[in-house]
């Protein structure tokens, strides 16, 4: 087995973490200056860097000269998978939400996308990397104009950041490693980085107009005086998306630490922690929490978020979708318990 690199696990952990702090906040953006805050700076990153990450460790599986078939089916049943654990969570409150197939808007998504995005990679490894990366760009910055619902199959998302899997993929980890380790690459990321949140601390009113954007889930009709600019806005977003990204990567610890070894699990983190979230909201607990604590009750919030990210990590949290992942296992699954 490869030795576990306690860079990317560190890394994984801390974005897995704003994730599921995210995943509350979305729905409280527009009456929490706090939480408002939180998503137009971490929103704006999280998901890019996850899918950048996907993507520079999706070589082994896209280089093979067989299609990544089976990899890209194990991610598009953890997206059924994920829509079902989702909706019961909602029914068993009364919460009536419909369950289409084809149709994601939900977490499902970024699943649903990793099983078709291997699968494309492999059917353009041969050809030139810089046509299909610029090529990708392209087509990124004009898909929110888009008609219809870009739901289906999650095609808007899965357009708008495939640049950042098939960036992963076509740069060499280690080359990352040495570039981001370098002490002037790490001083401007430290500047960059101070400059980019106190941007968005200071001005959340005028920014907070490109949020649906972040989520790359919205089109650029949502823009309204800035719909004709909307594909030079993504251009923007990918630019700075790719600094940030780069920044966090040089300024992560790169020391293995007692929880480094819970990067390894951000997968089990992802899928459960949407349906907890749903019914801690659903059983009015952030409800009971605002009544209790007034102004301020969103650090309550985010400490829970993180308490659950905690209780997440244990590994028996795998057992159904490590069975889900190896069918031939089914046996010695079953035996195990």
């Amino acid at each position: 087995m490869q030795k576990r690199i306690a860079l990317w696990d560190n890394l994984k952990l801390f974005i897995i973490a704003l994730v599921v702090i995210g995943h509350l906040a979305m729905q409280y953006f527009y009456t929490s200056e706090i939480f408002g805050t939180f998503i137009m700076i971490t929103y704006t990153f999280t998901m890019p860097a996850f899918v950048f990450i996907s993507g520079l460790f999706s070589k082994h599986s896209i280089n093979s000269d067989k299609p990544p078939v089976k990899k890209a089916m194990c991610f598009i049943v953890l997206s059924f998978f994920i829509k079902v654990l989702n909706y019961i969570a909602n029914i068993i409150f009364g919460v009536h939400v419909s369950f289409e197939i084809f149709y994601v808007k939900d977490i499902p998504w970024y699943m649903l996308a990793m099983g078709l995005w291997y699968l494309i990679t492999w059917a353009l490894r041969k050809t030139d990397e810089k046509y299909i990366l610029i090529c990708s760009v392209v087509l990124g910055c004009f898909a929110g104009y888009m008609q219809g619902n870009t739901d289906f199959l999650c095609i808007l998302r899965f357009i708008t950041f495939y640049p950042f899997f098939y960036s992963g993929y076509i740069l060499q980890r280690e080359s990352v490693e040495n570039f981001t380790a370098k002490k002037s690459i790490k001083i401007f990321s430290a500047i960059f980085l101070v400059i980019y949140v106190i941007t968005f601390i200071v001005h959340f009113e005028d920014l907070s107009v490109f949020r649906p954007l972040i989520t790359a889930r919205g089109k650029y009709e949502e823009l309204g005086e800035f719909y004709d600019w909307g594909c030079l806005i993504r251009l923007a977003y990918y630019v700075l998306n790719m600094l940030i990204i780069t920044a966090l990567i040089a300024l992560c610890p790169r020391k293995e630490f007692m929880i480094s070894k819970y990067g390894s699990r951000t997968l089990q983190i992802y899928i459960y922690h949407r349906p907890i979230i749903y019914i801690m909201k659903n059983a009015g607990l952030f409800y009971l929490i605002q009544q209790a604590v007034g102004d301020g009750w969103e650090w309550i919030g985010i400490l829970l978020m993180l308490v659950l990210t905690a209780l997440l990590c244990p590994k028996f949290w795998s057992k159904p979708i490590d069975y889900l992942l190896n069918p031939k296992e089914k046996k010695e699954y079953a035996a195990a318990k």
